[in-house]
């Protein structure tokens, strides 16, 4: 069961609407009705084991309840859609919470029906209703992520990430059935018409860069509190999503590291970093980013005092900044690499990866994070969140100046790109105590006999 009790919280501050229902009992038809209406809208929350007068009842064996409704709507709601339920423990009860997201592939039906949501109330949608879904759906097909990349293959494409995901479908989904990997990028959307999608192109290539070369993501370590030409590390990660978010994360979990915490006798490792909300962050930038500018970017920046992700897209329409600290409408930019993000349980709850973000630092004793939006690009920021430095001013004169002045005479006959890699080397090591041969090589990319080569350079010297 989800320690998740701060959204039930955020949830019963607000009133019935558009976008959420409160039931008291699980009635499969009612609930299949109302998350039908959901997605065909403009996607929502499902509350179950709470009265019109939001007194919490809570649900007898939920657990249980919570997968048979989960696999009934699953297998009777068409198209399919990803539909996320969970059973929350909030003051002593439990509840079954259901999320989903407004639907790409309008109009969703139950039952041969479709619904739609108008305010509190779920309705048969009319006429007028049907033709603007449809609409919509029409709309969506010309999204860029729905565009044909020309020129790519099957052998372009890594296959074993796409198992993986096939894999993660079954048990979404346990009765489908994929010939291949062909059939299932075909069921998804994602090859179209004998050709590849721009999301597919995301999702798994070997070499997204090769197609979409704004697809790559930058992260950065800058000595002091603003960018400049001088830096600590600078890591390009240009694989595809899934590759990219290991390494991403990966990098960052070298670059802030670890501290030993003693608790009562034991001695414990401590994250130096609020690990699920830097994901989330990350994760949301990936899902959200506007790809179809060849001007997009995806920066990481870590600073003396701050870490943010910045990402080009700004919000879309309908969402606020005051918007992401409370929930909220999730409206997708991505909806196709969302879903299998969603698959993969990189997205483990629709709608809430901002609220999931401040409460992972509050819980862990960081700062909470912010939100702005300038010139299409939406930035987040973790205050405080930075490497611990022996010594900053060490690192930002000294070691910047005077030893790379030196660096520049012992390592001579050198290349400059040696001598760029000796440095950043010295200086995570005049800055980052404890670090392993393998947690440098991570850092700067390169294989760990390069880096011993190098490390001996340095000792030699």
């Amino acid at each position: 069961m989800m320690e998740n009790s701060f959204i039930i919280n955020n949830l019963l501050q607000k009133e019935e609407s558009v976008r959420l229902a409160l039931k008291t009992s699980a009635h499969i038809t009612t609930i299949a009705k109302t998350i039908t209406a959901f997605i065909n809208t403009q996607g929502g929350d499902l509350l179950i084991g709470v009265d019109d007068d939001k007194n919490v009842i809570g649900v007898d064996n939920a657990l249980k309840l919570r997968n048979r409704i989960q696999h009934q709507l699953i297998d009777s709601i068409r198209p399919n859609a990803p539909i996320s339920s969970q059973v929350i423990r909030y003051k002593g009860k439990d509840l079954i919470l259901i999320s989903v997201w407004e639907g790409s592939n309008k109009p969703y039906q139950y039952k041969g029906q479709i619904f739609s949501r108008e305010n509190d109330r779920t309705k048969l949608s009319n006429q007028d209703i049907l033709k603007q879904l449809i609409s919509e759906r029409k709309d969506a097909d010309f999204h860029w992520e729905r565009r044909a990349v020309l020129g790519a293959s099957l052998s372009d494409l890594d296959k074993q990430e796409i198992n993986k995901t096939i894999e993660y479908y079954r048990n979404f989904k346990p009765d489908t059935n994929f010939e291949d990997e062909e059939d299932f990028l075909i069921q998804m959307g994602l090859l179209k018409n004998g050709h590849f999608t721009n999301a597919c192109i995301v999702l798994f290539a070997k070499s997204p860069i090769r197609f979409i070369p704004q697809s790559k993501i930058r992260v950065t370590v800058y000595p002091s509190d603003s960018t400049g030409d001088r830096f600590l590390n600078d890591r390009i990660f240009d694989d595809n999503l899934f590759n990219n978010i290991k390494g991403v994360l990966s990098f960052l979990d070298v670059t802030f590291g670890k501290s030993i915490v003693v608790d009562g006798i034991e001695r414990k490792e401590k994250l130096n970093y609020p690990l699920l909300a830097l994901r989330e962050g990350l994760l949301n930038a990936m899902v959200h980013r506007d790809y179809n500018s060849v001007n997009g970017f995806l920066q990481i920046s870590i600073f003396s005092d701050r870490t943010e992700i910045a990402n080009y897209g700004g919000l879309p329409e309908g969402i606020t900044l005051s918007d992401l600290r409370k929930e909220h409408n999730s409206i997708l930019r991505n909806p196709d690499i969302a879903k299998i993000c969603f698959i993969r349980k990189y997205i483990e709850m629709l709608g809430s990866g901002t609220l999931r973000m401040i409460n992972d630092c509050r819980k862990n004793k960081f700062k909470t994070p912010n939100w702005k939006q300038s010139n299409n690009i939406t930035t987040v920021t973790f205050p405080e969140l930075k490497i611990a430095y022996k010594n900053n001013e060490g690192v930002s004169e000294g070691v910047s100046e005077g030893v790379k002045t030196k660096f520049k005479v012992v390592f001579k006959d050198d290349s400059e790109g040696v001598k760029n890699e000796l440095f950043n080397i010295y200086v995570l090591i005049e800055t980052t105590p404890n670090l392993k041969t393998k947690d440098i090589a991570t850092i700067i990319s390169k294989g760990l006999s390069t880096t011993d080569r190098y490390l001996k350079k340095l000792k030699d010297e």
